[in-house]
């Protein structure tokens, strides 16, 4: 098969079915980019968007013989890709600071509506109760880390405590801060949706 630009998304997929992998391809350079777009868009990592646009695409080779899209393609990829990335970043919510990004991307985009605000307010109101109720020096070690931007060492000095204990104590404040948020894994996926549109 010559693909080009004339083939239409249908065309594609009847012959995807049919294990033409060429056709597999010609999608594939069609929508990458714009999916990468809105996985790094979120993600704020190449490597990371780049992974799940992949994943995206494996699985819809994996399944074309049996996948049945009613909308769109674009508009099917595009929600393949974006429940993707809202399940990466409630998996990895604590890691790399994606809730402080989520936070900063929603106040610093558009103006959020007001159930996007109540939602954001229900998030940091979930984040401060949980380090409220931290132990004192966990409490402490986690300021130091995630707000005063502290090394392990350099928190370990100014405490008087192995690197070892401080790091046991992010790690126990950092399951604390995602048990608290899986009771509200919703309003996480609001907020995430809402910087994909």
């Amino acid at each position: 098969m010559t693909a080009t630009p004339m083939l239409t998304d249908d065309a594609l997929l009847r012959m995807m079915k049919s294990d033409d992998a060429e056709a597999f391809t010609f999608i594939y350079r069609r929508y990458w980019e714009p999916l990468f777009i809105t996985a790094v868009k979120a993600l704020r990592g190449k490597q990371e968007a780049e992974d799940i646009v992949q994943e995206v695409f494996l699985s819809l080779w994996n399944r074309r013989q049996e996948i049945n899209i009613e909308s769109s393609l674009a508009a099917y990829l595009q929600t393949s890709v974006r429940y993707k990335v809202i399940h990466y970043i409630e998996k990895n919510i604590t890691r790399r600071d994606y809730l402080a990004l989520l936070i900063d991307a929603t106040v610093n985009s558009l103006p959020p509506t007001a159930d996007q605000q109540l939602r954001l307010k229900e998030v940091q109101e979930t984040i401060r109760d949980a380090v409220a109720k931290m132990p004192p020096k966990m409490r402490e070690v986690y300021h130091l880390s995630r707000h005063v931007h502290l090394t392990h060492r350099e928190i370990a000095e100014k405490l008087g405590i192995s690197t070892e204990t401080v790091k046991k104590h992010i790690q126990h404040a950092l399951h604390l801060i995602k048990t608290a948020l899986d009771y509200n894994t919703g309003t996480a996926a609001v907020l995430i949706f809402y910087l994909l549109v």
